[in-house]
């Protein structure tokens, strides 16, 4: 606890106080007298976490050139007072982060295309590809898990929530290079490996290129686990949500129909890769808006809607449109 004393002419008392009352700290005025001028004393006691902005604040009123106008400071031992001990409660209670703040350090590393983020993905393909071709789950799971695809996914969603387009083009556009890097290795790979060993179609290349209308309800939900995980802090369910998702082995295998020219392969698994993303950003944007994540600044807060509120038609009306390509693809 400090305590702080402090003279001052009459004219700034309505400023000090003002002070002293944002701050809850009890005080005593003195009226006193120098030279025949009117000065008032103010003796405040002043728990130790908010002296030091208490004594910058009151030090900006002051004009402690004037020969009577000063302020003093000395630490006190010990205090007896049950309203200073629950201000100095108070004070000490850490105050909850808003939602908003909570997620900006979480998505802001994916709204940006980085080099870190293109080897981690060309080596996750790298592994679906193997996985995919030797006909083994446990290695595409392990794609899966290296996989940062995710990362992009969710800083589009969290940025169409608060109204910032241009992070969510770089967010999309981040999120397009991993996808396209994803294809194109598998592409190049498996252009390669064809004129080397005959390569087969295996049971989890041909279960990725079928899509069908659960895929897009299927990956709706896993965007609001998603989202419910960020929102809650838990970022280990998460790790369940991009297994589950299973974003590159299908982008893996639209590679591998491009290279093999096989259009019902690409079509198809270029289907489902749509409908994972298109139903993984709807589903987390779904969960932003319902717990109303929202910038802190009110005049942001309607233009922030206005945007929320378009991206969730257009996904939407992109959902709808996919579900029905994928019933069409699956009854040809």
């Amino acid at each position: 606890m400090e305590r702080i004393e402090l003279t001052t002419f009459l004219q700034q008392c309505e400023s000090i106080e003002y002070v002293l009352n944002s701050f809850e700290v009890p005080y005593q005025k003195i009226n006193g007298t120098s030279l025949e001028k009117e000065i008032i004393r103010y003796v405040i006691m002043v728990p130790d976490d908010i002296a030091h902005n208490v004594i910058e604040k009151l030090s900006m009123i002051l004009d402690t050139t004037q020969k009577d106008i000063y302020l003093t400071t000395q630490k006190v031992d010990a205090t007896v007072s049950g309203y200073l001990d629950k201000l100095n409660e108070k004070v000490q209670k850490p105050k909850k982060i808003p939602l908003y703040e909570e997620l900006i350090p979480l998505t802001e590393p994916f709204v940006k295309f980085r080099k870190d983020l293109l080897i981690m993905i060309v080596i996750a393909s790298v592994v679906a590809l193997v996985g995919l071709y030797s006909d083994s789950p446990a290695i595409i799971i392990g794609a899966m898990l290296i996989s940062p695809l995710l990362g992009p996914i969710t800083a589009f969603s969290f940025n169409a929530a608060v109204g910032r387009p241009m992070k969510m083009l770089r967010s999309a556009f981040s999120g397009s290079l991993l996808i396209i890097a994803v294809v194109a290795t598998a592409a190049l790979l498996t252009g390669i490996l064809t004129h080397v060993s005959n390569l087969s179609i295996t049971h989890e290349i041909t279960v990725r290129t079928i899509a069908s209308p659960t895929d897009v309800a299927i990956a709706i939900l896993l965007g609001i686990a998603g989202g419910i995980a960020m929102v809650s802090s838990i970022p280990g369910i998460l790790v369940g949500v991009a297994i589950a998702a299973a974003l590159v082995p299908p982008a893996t295998v639209t590679g591998i129909g491009i290279a093999l020219l096989d259009w019902k392969i690409f079509s198809g698994s270029l289907l489902l890769t749509a409908s994972n993303i298109i139903g993984l950003i709807l589903g987390s944007i779904i969960v932003f808006f319902l717990r109303g994540v929202t910038p802190r600044k009110y005049y942001e807060k309607d233009k922030a809607k206005k945007y929320l509120i378009i991206t969730i038609l257009v996904f939407v009306g992109l959902s709808t449109l996919l579900g029905t390509f994928s019933f069409m693809h699956l009854i040809k």
